[in-house]
């Protein structure tokens, strides 16, 4: 074969697979339509900040959040999830499994979304389950290395991107759902989480989730106990507005 055929055939084959690549390129970026929002902590002149975005983002949500954390020990995020429960958005977490042996203010955090009726999954499959996402009315995602802590706010460098994209938050959910098929309800699981009462003001007939302002602050003789949020409802109790 003239080693100009084969010069042809090999220019053919290199762009063959450009176009292959740019394909490929093409297929996994968000539509063109979507909304892209980059959050630098600590944040660039005249940004956004990682956490009030998120707080934002939570505070916005409508019907549902999907949530998939390595490590949350923020209060703020805690309060804010739990005041979506409280507006009637169907909020669900899968968190690690090994947070709760390396840090206790994970397991608190835990513990208060729990009480709060928030359903929770522990990822049990091997290795870490390390994602950073949260999906928001199957339209808006939230990713990149920001875990929901102290650390990742006040002291590393992080990022966080925000991507409203129906298509883009279809596949984060295929993910999500996928990955709470293999996890374990949170009393399943077989870890240690310091789960904290609700707790009702017989008076008032209004109960506070651990975090909440007033939590401590009921006097004994109005204060009654219960395991969780759905059995101080089943009681004729209605959620505190003062969790912030």
């Amino acid at each position: 074969m003239a080693l100009a055929t084969l010069i042809r055939i090999n220019q053919h084959i290199t762009l063959l697979a450009a176009v292959a690549a740019l394909f490929a390129v093409l297929v996994t970026m968000p539509a063109s339509g979507a909304e892209i929002r980059a959050c630098f902590a600590p944040p660039l002149p005249g940004g956004c900040d990682p956490m009030a975005t998120i707080l934002s983002e939570i505070d916005g949500a409508r019907t549902t959040i999907r949530l998939q954390m390595y490590s949350l020990t923020l209060q703020e995020i805690e309060h804010a999830l739990i005041r979506a429960k409280h507006r009637g958005v169907d909020v669900r977490l899968i968190v690690d499994r090994g947070q709760f042996d390396q840090d206790r203010n994970d397991s608190v955090r835990v513990a208060g979304l729990a009480s709060a009726g928030i359903p929770l999954l522990v990822d049990t499959v091997a290795g870490l389950m390390h994602n950073k996402v949260m999906v928001i009315d199957s339209q808006t995602v939230l990713t990149g290395s920001f875990n929901y802590t102290w650390g990742a706010e006040h002291r590393n460098a992080e990022n966080l991107l925000v991507l409203h994209d129906p298509a883009l938050a279809a596949e984060y959910l295929r993910n999500w759902n996928q990955r709470a098929a293999q996890s374990t309800p949170l009393m399943d699981a077989g870890v240690a989480s310091p789960l904290r009462p609700v707790v009702g003001n017989r008076r008032t007939m209004i109960y506070q989730s651990p975090g909440c302002r007033f939590y401590n602050k009921i006097a004994f003789r109005n204060r009654v106990e219960f395991p969780d949020a759905q059995a101080a409802e089943a009681a004729g109790y209605r959620p505190a507005r003062n969790c912030r």
